[in-house]
Protein backbone atom coordinates (compact mmCIF):
# COMPACT_ATOMS: atom_id res chain seq x y z
CA UNK A 1 0.00 0.00 0.00
CA UNK A 2 1.41 3.39 -1.02
CA UNK A 3 2.04 5.81 1.84
CA UNK A 4 2.15 9.59 1.72
CA UNK A 5 5.77 10.62 1.09
CA UNK A 6 7.19 12.39 4.18
CA UNK A 7 9.38 15.39 3.47
CA UNK A 8 12.41 13.89 5.22
CA UNK A 9 12.52 10.92 2.81
CA UNK A 10 14.09 13.15 0.17
CA UNK A 11 15.64 15.83 2.40
CA UNK A 12 17.43 13.30 4.63
CA UNK A 13 18.29 10.79 1.93
CA UNK A 14 21.78 9.42 2.58
CA UNK A 15 21.89 6.98 -0.33
CA UNK A 16 20.09 6.17 -3.56
CA UNK A 17 21.03 3.70 -6.27
CA UNK A 18 19.61 2.22 -9.41
CA UNK A 19 18.96 -1.40 -8.49
CA UNK A 20 17.70 -4.62 -10.04
CA UNK A 21 18.79 -5.82 -13.47
CA UNK A 22 20.58 -2.53 -14.26
CA UNK A 23 22.78 -3.13 -11.23
CA UNK A 24 23.40 -6.81 -12.04
CA UNK A 25 24.16 -6.12 -15.71
CA UNK A 26 21.27 -8.31 -16.85
CA UNK A 27 19.07 -5.48 -18.07
CA UNK A 28 17.50 -5.39 -21.52
CA UNK A 29 16.06 -2.53 -23.54
CA UNK A 30 12.68 -3.24 -21.92
CA UNK A 31 13.92 -3.34 -18.32
CA UNK A 32 12.29 -1.07 -15.75
CA UNK A 33 14.37 1.33 -13.68
CA UNK A 34 14.29 0.22 -10.05
CA UNK A 35 15.68 2.49 -7.34
CA UNK A 36 16.50 1.78 -3.71
CA UNK A 37 17.49 4.27 -1.06
CA UNK A 38 18.11 4.87 2.64
CA UNK A 39 17.22 7.93 4.71
CA UNK A 40 17.64 9.09 8.31
CA UNK A 41 14.30 10.27 9.70
CA UNK A 42 14.23 13.12 12.25
CA UNK A 43 14.71 12.34 15.93
CA UNK A 44 11.03 12.91 16.72
CA UNK A 45 10.08 10.21 14.22
CA UNK A 46 12.67 7.62 15.27
CA UNK A 47 12.41 8.25 19.02
CA UNK A 48 8.67 8.79 19.25
CA UNK A 49 5.81 6.35 18.79
CA UNK A 50 3.13 8.29 16.92
CA UNK A 51 4.90 8.61 13.55
CA UNK A 52 6.57 5.29 12.84
CA UNK A 53 8.61 4.96 9.68
CA UNK A 54 10.55 2.00 8.28
CA UNK A 55 10.02 1.70 4.52
CA UNK A 56 8.09 3.61 1.88
CA UNK A 57 7.34 2.92 -1.78
CA UNK A 58 7.02 5.85 -4.13
CA UNK A 59 3.77 6.19 -6.02
CA UNK A 60 3.81 5.29 -9.73
CA UNK A 61 7.48 4.25 -9.79
CA UNK A 62 9.55 1.33 -8.58
CA UNK A 63 11.41 3.26 -5.90
CA UNK A 64 11.73 2.17 -2.29
CA UNK A 65 13.41 3.95 0.63
CA UNK A 66 14.21 2.43 4.02
CA UNK A 67 15.06 4.16 7.27
CA UNK A 68 18.67 3.58 8.25
CA UNK A 69 17.55 1.53 11.25
CA UNK A 70 15.39 -0.73 9.08
CA UNK A 71 18.17 -1.06 6.52
CA UNK A 72 20.78 -2.05 9.10
CA UNK A 73 18.45 -4.57 10.70
CA UNK A 74 17.82 -6.23 7.31
CA UNK A 75 21.45 -6.12 6.23
CA UNK A 76 22.61 -7.70 9.50
CA UNK A 77 20.24 -10.56 8.63
CA UNK A 78 21.99 -10.83 5.24
CA UNK A 79 18.79 -10.08 3.37
CA UNK A 80 19.73 -10.64 -0.32
CA UNK A 81 17.85 -7.60 -1.66
CA UNK A 82 19.39 -5.34 0.98
CA UNK A 83 22.99 -6.42 1.42
CA UNK A 84 23.66 -5.91 -2.30
CA UNK A 85 23.00 -2.17 -1.89
CA UNK A 86 26.22 -1.82 0.10
CA UNK A 87 28.08 -3.17 -2.92
CA UNK A 88 26.25 -1.23 -5.62
CA UNK A 89 28.53 -0.39 -8.58
CA UNK A 90 29.59 3.26 -8.65
CA UNK A 91 27.89 3.86 -11.99
CA UNK A 92 24.53 2.99 -10.41
CA UNK A 93 24.78 5.26 -7.36
CA UNK A 94 22.78 8.49 -7.63
CA UNK A 95 23.09 9.86 -4.08
CA UNK A 96 25.91 9.17 -1.65
CA UNK A 97 26.80 11.00 1.58
CA UNK A 98 29.55 10.83 4.24
CA UNK A 99 27.18 8.81 6.43
CA UNK A 100 26.81 6.18 3.74
CA UNK A 101 30.56 6.19 3.11
CA UNK A 102 31.13 5.34 6.78
CA UNK A 103 28.64 2.50 6.47
CA UNK A 104 30.19 1.25 3.25
CA UNK A 105 33.66 1.18 4.82
CA UNK A 106 32.38 -1.43 7.28
CA UNK A 107 30.16 -3.35 4.90
CA UNK A 108 32.16 -6.58 5.08
CA UNK A 109 31.42 -6.79 8.80
CA UNK A 110 27.76 -7.47 8.06
CA UNK A 111 28.43 -10.61 6.03
CA UNK A 112 28.11 -13.97 7.76
CA UNK A 113 27.27 -17.62 7.12
CA UNK A 114 23.66 -16.60 7.70
CA UNK A 115 23.68 -15.89 3.95
CA UNK A 116 23.46 -19.66 3.43
CA UNK A 117 19.91 -19.57 4.75
CA UNK A 118 18.74 -16.18 3.51
CA UNK A 119 19.97 -16.57 -0.06
CA UNK A 120 18.89 -20.22 -0.39
CA UNK A 121 15.56 -19.44 1.28
CA UNK A 122 14.87 -16.57 -1.10
CA UNK A 123 15.81 -18.75 -4.08
CA UNK A 124 13.54 -21.57 -3.02
CA UNK A 125 10.63 -19.22 -2.49
CA UNK A 126 11.21 -18.16 -6.10
CA UNK A 127 11.21 -21.80 -7.19
CA UNK A 128 8.02 -22.54 -5.27
CA UNK A 129 6.23 -19.68 -7.06
CA UNK A 130 7.62 -20.86 -10.39
CA UNK A 131 6.25 -24.36 -9.83
CA UNK A 132 2.80 -22.99 -8.93
CA UNK A 133 2.73 -20.72 -11.96
CA UNK A 134 4.00 -23.50 -14.23
CA UNK A 135 1.13 -25.69 -13.08
CA UNK A 136 -1.33 -22.89 -13.80
CA UNK A 137 0.20 -22.42 -17.27
CA UNK A 138 -0.04 -26.12 -18.11
CA UNK A 139 -3.29 -26.93 -16.30
CA UNK A 140 -5.22 -23.72 -15.58
CA UNK A 141 -8.28 -24.04 -13.29
CA UNK A 142 -11.35 -23.96 -15.52
CA UNK A 143 -14.02 -22.72 -13.11
CA UNK A 144 -14.56 -21.53 -9.57
CA UNK A 145 -15.07 -24.49 -7.19
CA UNK A 146 -18.60 -25.09 -5.94
CA UNK A 147 -19.71 -26.66 -2.68
CA UNK A 148 -21.72 -29.20 -4.63
CA UNK A 149 -18.55 -30.59 -6.27
CA UNK A 150 -17.26 -31.49 -2.81
CA UNK A 151 -20.52 -33.10 -1.70
CA UNK A 152 -21.40 -30.17 0.57
CA UNK A 153 -24.67 -28.41 1.22
CA UNK A 154 -25.17 -24.96 -0.26
CA UNK A 155 -24.73 -23.31 3.15
CA UNK A 156 -21.75 -24.16 5.34
CA UNK A 157 -22.44 -26.24 8.44
CA UNK A 158 -20.06 -24.29 10.65
CA UNK A 159 -18.58 -27.58 11.84
CA UNK A 160 -14.98 -26.56 11.22
CA UNK A 161 -15.28 -23.62 13.62
CA UNK A 162 -17.44 -25.52 16.06
CA UNK A 163 -14.95 -28.35 16.63
CA UNK A 164 -11.85 -26.19 17.01
CA UNK A 165 -10.03 -27.35 20.13
CA UNK A 166 -12.27 -30.41 20.49
CA UNK A 167 -10.64 -33.83 20.96
CA UNK A 168 -10.81 -35.58 17.58
CA UNK A 169 -11.90 -38.81 19.31
CA UNK A 170 -15.11 -37.01 20.33
CA UNK A 171 -16.10 -36.22 16.72
CA UNK A 172 -18.32 -38.67 14.85
CA UNK A 173 -17.01 -40.20 11.59
CA UNK A 174 -19.80 -38.43 9.68
CA UNK A 175 -18.89 -35.04 11.12
CA UNK A 176 -15.19 -35.67 10.49
CA UNK A 177 -15.97 -36.43 6.82
CA UNK A 178 -17.89 -33.16 6.44
CA UNK A 179 -15.05 -31.23 8.08
CA UNK A 180 -12.53 -32.79 5.70
CA UNK A 181 -14.70 -31.86 2.70
CA UNK A 182 -15.02 -28.29 3.98
CA UNK A 183 -11.25 -28.01 4.30
CA UNK A 184 -10.68 -29.36 0.78
CA UNK A 185 -13.32 -27.00 -0.60
CA UNK A 186 -11.78 -23.96 1.08
CA UNK A 187 -8.31 -24.95 -0.17
CA UNK A 188 -9.70 -25.20 -3.71
CA UNK A 189 -11.30 -21.76 -3.38
CA UNK A 190 -7.99 -20.26 -2.21
CA UNK A 191 -6.25 -21.92 -5.15
CA UNK A 192 -8.80 -20.43 -7.55
CA UNK A 193 -8.55 -16.95 -5.99
CA UNK A 194 -4.74 -17.04 -6.14
CA UNK A 195 -4.94 -18.05 -9.80
CA UNK A 196 -7.35 -15.21 -10.59
CA UNK A 197 -5.10 -12.71 -8.78
CA UNK A 198 -2.08 -13.99 -10.71
CA UNK A 199 -3.91 -13.62 -14.04
CA UNK A 200 -5.03 -10.09 -13.15
CA UNK A 201 -1.67 -8.83 -11.85
CA UNK A 202 0.57 -10.73 -14.25
CA UNK A 203 3.18 -8.64 -16.02
CA UNK A 204 2.51 -8.84 -19.81
CA UNK A 205 6.20 -9.28 -20.66
CA UNK A 206 6.53 -12.01 -18.02
CA UNK A 207 3.41 -13.72 -19.35
CA UNK A 208 4.97 -13.80 -22.81
CA UNK A 209 8.05 -15.59 -21.44
CA UNK A 210 5.89 -18.07 -19.57
CA UNK A 211 3.89 -18.92 -22.67
CA UNK A 212 7.08 -19.37 -24.71
CA UNK A 213 8.97 -21.60 -22.26
CA UNK A 214 6.13 -22.96 -20.06
CA UNK A 215 7.79 -21.51 -16.97
CA UNK A 216 8.90 -18.11 -15.71
CA UNK A 217 12.41 -17.91 -17.19
CA UNK A 218 12.98 -14.46 -15.65
CA UNK A 219 12.40 -15.94 -12.20
CA UNK A 220 14.80 -18.73 -13.22
CA UNK A 221 17.49 -16.17 -14.00
CA UNK A 222 17.08 -14.53 -10.57
CA UNK A 223 16.97 -17.93 -8.87
CA UNK A 224 20.32 -18.97 -10.38
CA UNK A 225 21.87 -15.56 -9.65
CA UNK A 226 20.79 -15.62 -6.01
CA UNK A 227 22.10 -19.14 -5.39
CA UNK A 228 25.42 -18.35 -7.07
CA UNK A 229 25.81 -15.17 -5.04
CA UNK A 230 25.04 -17.05 -1.84
CA UNK A 231 27.75 -19.60 -2.61
CA UNK A 232 30.23 -16.84 -3.54
CA UNK A 233 29.65 -14.99 -0.29
CA UNK A 234 29.94 -18.17 1.74
CA UNK A 235 33.18 -19.31 0.11
CA UNK A 236 34.95 -16.02 -0.68
CA UNK A 237 33.33 -13.38 1.52
CA UNK A 238 32.70 -11.29 -1.61
CA UNK A 239 29.38 -9.83 -2.73
CA UNK A 240 29.60 -9.66 -6.51
CA UNK A 241 26.66 -7.52 -7.64
CA UNK A 242 27.66 -6.66 -11.21
CA UNK A 243 27.52 -10.18 -12.56
CA UNK A 244 30.45 -11.64 -14.53
CA UNK A 245 28.02 -14.36 -15.64
CA UNK A 246 25.47 -11.83 -16.94
CA UNK A 247 25.55 -13.25 -20.47
CA UNK A 248 24.69 -16.75 -19.24
CA UNK A 249 21.99 -15.40 -16.92
CA UNK A 250 20.38 -13.57 -19.84
CA UNK A 251 20.52 -16.78 -21.87
CA UNK A 252 18.63 -18.53 -19.05
CA UNK A 253 16.08 -15.72 -19.13
CA UNK A 254 15.74 -16.30 -22.86
CA UNK A 255 14.90 -19.98 -22.39
CA UNK A 256 18.32 -21.64 -22.76
CA UNK A 257 17.49 -24.17 -20.04
CA UNK A 258 14.46 -26.43 -19.88
CA UNK A 259 12.59 -26.49 -16.59
CA UNK A 260 14.03 -29.94 -15.82
CA UNK A 261 17.55 -28.64 -16.46
CA UNK A 262 16.90 -25.76 -14.08
CA UNK A 263 15.66 -28.13 -11.35
CA UNK A 264 18.72 -30.35 -11.77
CA UNK A 265 21.07 -27.37 -11.56
CA UNK A 266 19.38 -26.00 -8.44
CA UNK A 267 19.44 -29.40 -6.74
CA UNK A 268 23.17 -29.89 -7.44
CA UNK A 269 24.08 -26.37 -6.33
CA UNK A 270 22.01 -26.83 -3.18
CA UNK A 271 23.97 -29.96 -2.35
CA UNK A 272 27.26 -28.07 -2.84
CA UNK A 273 26.19 -25.19 -0.60
CA UNK A 274 24.89 -27.53 2.08
CA UNK A 275 28.17 -29.46 2.11
CA UNK A 276 30.21 -26.25 2.40
CA UNK A 277 28.13 -25.13 5.36
CA UNK A 278 28.07 -28.51 7.13
CA UNK A 279 31.86 -28.83 6.87
CA UNK A 280 32.31 -25.26 8.14
CA UNK A 281 34.36 -24.44 5.06
CA UNK A 282 33.15 -20.86 4.77
CA UNK A 283 35.19 -17.67 4.58
CA UNK A 284 32.87 -15.54 6.71
CA UNK A 285 31.95 -15.44 10.42
CA UNK A 286 29.25 -17.83 11.57
CA UNK A 287 26.88 -15.02 12.52
CA UNK A 288 26.83 -11.21 12.22
CA UNK A 289 27.98 -9.02 15.16
CA UNK A 290 24.50 -7.60 15.77
CA UNK A 291 25.34 -5.75 19.00
CA UNK A 292 28.34 -3.99 17.43
CA UNK A 293 26.33 -3.12 14.33
CA UNK A 294 23.47 -1.83 16.47
CA UNK A 295 25.89 0.42 18.38
CA UNK A 296 27.32 1.61 15.06
CA UNK A 297 23.78 2.42 13.90
CA UNK A 298 23.27 4.56 17.01
CA UNK A 299 26.54 6.40 16.29
CA UNK A 300 25.47 7.12 12.71
CA UNK A 301 22.16 8.55 13.86
CA UNK A 302 23.73 10.61 16.64
CA UNK A 303 26.40 12.09 14.36
CA UNK A 304 23.93 12.82 11.56
CA UNK A 305 21.46 14.58 13.83
CA UNK A 306 24.27 16.53 15.55
CA UNK A 307 25.73 17.69 12.22
CA UNK A 308 22.32 18.65 10.91
CA UNK A 309 21.56 20.81 13.98
CA UNK A 310 24.80 22.72 13.46
CA UNK A 311 23.86 23.54 9.86
CA UNK A 312 20.36 24.78 10.68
Amino acid sequence: MTQKLPKFVTEDLIFMTVAGSNMYGTNTKDSDIDKRGVCIPPMEVEMGFSRNFSTIKFENEDTEVHSLKKFMDLVSQNNPNIIELLYAPDDCIQVITPTWERLRERRDEFISAKCKFTFSGYAHNQLKRMKSHREWIRNPPKAQPTREEFGLKEVGSGLVQAVKGVDVTQISPEAAMVIEKEKRYKAAVRHWENYQRWIKERNPARAKLERAYLYDSKHAMHLVRILRMGKEILTTGKVIVRRPDAEELLAIRNGKWSFDELLEYVENLDIEIEAIYEKGEFAVPHSPPKVEMSDFCVDLYRDYWSTKRKTL
